[in-house]
């Protein structure tokens, strides 16, 4: 993925690309600049916390603060949206600990550390790993599927963020949660383990999930009986499970994580 304040600095057959909706200083994309890039995935910015549009708030000096990420988040969630807060390295911590403190289930993270790595980091759907490449853009690497964005493209299975819910666990062995999804083709969930203050998620257990549909028939799959399977989740992960209605999943965590139902 590509960004820039610049859209015209940006390869025209980039696949994918971000830019800015609303003005402080600079200028937002014109829509001749968003035209530039048919057949792009687009993904749209915000500086202000004001702002109660965009995939992504950009939170570094000059733009939106920490403090004010939660407000933006829960603003745009209200409006049916998934967010994603965009980031350096090191702020990330004061980012999280401000949801924490808000009381606000932390969003997707899109972070910027330009050590030339497209390594993704534990719990981030994005990174920025290449700053102010000649003639003056940004480049990043992307997970496969990013919530919020990618949902919004899609028509034929209308994946779409339905619900957002915090799990705590009783104890660290393993436990049962029951979740409620919507019956139709694209019904999912994404289990998103958290980030610890290093930035890092603290691993958790993902065992057999089991998912009826309207009929009472099980329409869902036991992840651990496929070979190859790994049930130690790190970072985000979404299973797939169209037609269910309800789903038991075994886990194992010694913290809180959320489950995004999807569909």
């Amino acid at each position: 993925m590509y960004d820039a304040v610049t859209a015209a600095n940006i390869p025209a057959g980039a696949e994918m690309v971000a830019g800015y909706i609303d003005k402080i200083k600079l200028e937002p994309w014109s829509a001749a600049d968003w035209a530039r890039f048919p057949s792009a995935v687009k993904v749209t910015i915000v500086k202000k916390a004001s702002t109660n549009d965009g995939h992504v708030l950009d939170v570094e000096p000059g733009d939106a603060t920490p403090g004010e990420a939660p407000g933006w988040v829960r603003m745009r969630r209200a409006a049916g949206a998934d967010p994603t807060v965009y980031c350096n390295l090191s702020t990330w911590p004061a980012v999280r600990s401000a949801f924490s403190s808000a009381g606000v289930a932390e969003p997707h993270y899109w972070i910027a550390h330009y050590n030339g790595d497209p390594t993704i980091p534990d719990g981030a759907v994005a990174k920025q790993y290449r700053g102010n490449v000649a003639p003056g853009y940004d480049v990043s690497s992307v997970v496969d599927y990013w919530p919020g964005v990618d949902g919004n493209r899609s028509v034929s299975t209308g994946v779409e963020i339905m619900e957002r819910i915090t799990v705590t666990p009783p104890n660290a062995d393993q436990n049962v949660v029951r979740v409620f999804l919507s019956g139709s083709p694209g019904a999912a969930v994404i289990i998103r383990p958290r980030l610890g203050g290093d930035g890092y998620s603290e691993a958790m257990w993902v065992g057999d999930i089991y998912a009826w549909g309207s009929d009472h028939q099980g329409v869902g799959h036991n992840p651990t009986q496929v070979a190859g399977y790994d049930n130690k989740l790190t970072s985000h992960r979404r299973y797939d499970l169209p037609g269910a209605l309800w789903a038991d999943i075994n886990y194992s965590a010694a913290s809180p994580f959320e489950i995004d139902i999807v569909g």
